[in-house]
């Protein structure tokens, strides 16, 4: 008895459909498990945000992508990052300080608003620029400790609560009438902001942390999405 063995070469392209196939669905699975960890990635950052009481519109502001965002690529990336946010916030510019620290300096002060300031000028967090465009102007008198404080004006005293908008632009208008000389209420001085020559922010947020817990899950993630696919 004979036996004869042939080895036949692969006819070119013979296989090229079954490759192109498999590189498809690996190229689905990978992208679609990045678009999943993208949203692993913006869950758990937005409930560091919140845990850390930075509130819950910066938490909002937080957003995260698997990219490319409609095709499938065997390369595929996320990227997360903070977004502009509401009208006139400039959050995209300061969150990072939450997560690495810093240390801001004055030009030369710092102005931090006091419990006495209002909770919101003009929709945003109170600072001297706002209080004088929306309020009225601010006196520099000195605090009990020798710090540094800028003043508005009220009829009334307001301690232990914040000062209304209303409540302090009705002081500063009899304020000006008196100091024009003409007739005005009699007010007296609320501290509204006091000065400090710099502050240090810790760091708040272990990004570092939760980029490795999105980083462990993706493995899981592609064979879950590869599995879907049978």
């Amino acid at each position: 008895m004979a036996l004869k063995i042939k080895i036949e070469r692969p006819r070119p392209g013979k296989y090229a459909k079954d490759v192109e196939e498999h590189q498809q669905r690996m190229a689905q699975a990978l992208t679609t498990s990045f678009r999943d960890g993208a949203k692993l990635l913006q869950s758990e950052t937005r409930a560091a945000i919140l845990a850390a009481g930075l509130g819950p519109r910066f938490a909002k502001q937080f957003k995260a992508f698997g990219y490319p965002r409609r095709q499938f690529s065997l390369e595929p990336w996320m990227r997360g990052w903070h977004a502009r946010g509401w009208k006139g916030s400039k959050i995209g510019r300061y969150a990072n300080i939450f997560v690495r620290g810093a240390k801001i300096a004055g030009k030369p002060m710092l102005w931090l608003p006091l419990p006495t300031a209002p909770k919101r000028i003009a929709g945003q967090t109170p600072s001297p620029k706002l209080y004088r465009a929306n309020i009225g102007p601010l006196v520099p008198i000195k605090g009990k400790a020798g710090r540094p404080l800028l003043a508005g004006d009220s009829l009334r005293a307001v301690e232990g609560r914040s000062a209304t908008v209303g409540q302090l632009k009705t002081g500063a208008k009899h304020a000006v009438e008196r100091a024009a000389g003409r007739r005005g209420k009699k007010t007296v001085k609320v501290p509204i902001f006091v000065g400090i020559a710099s502050v240090n922010i810790p760091a708040r947020i272990d990004m570092d942390a939760i980029f490795a817990r999105v980083r462990e899950q993706l493995p899981n993630l592609y064979a879950a999405r590869l599995k879907a696919q049978k």
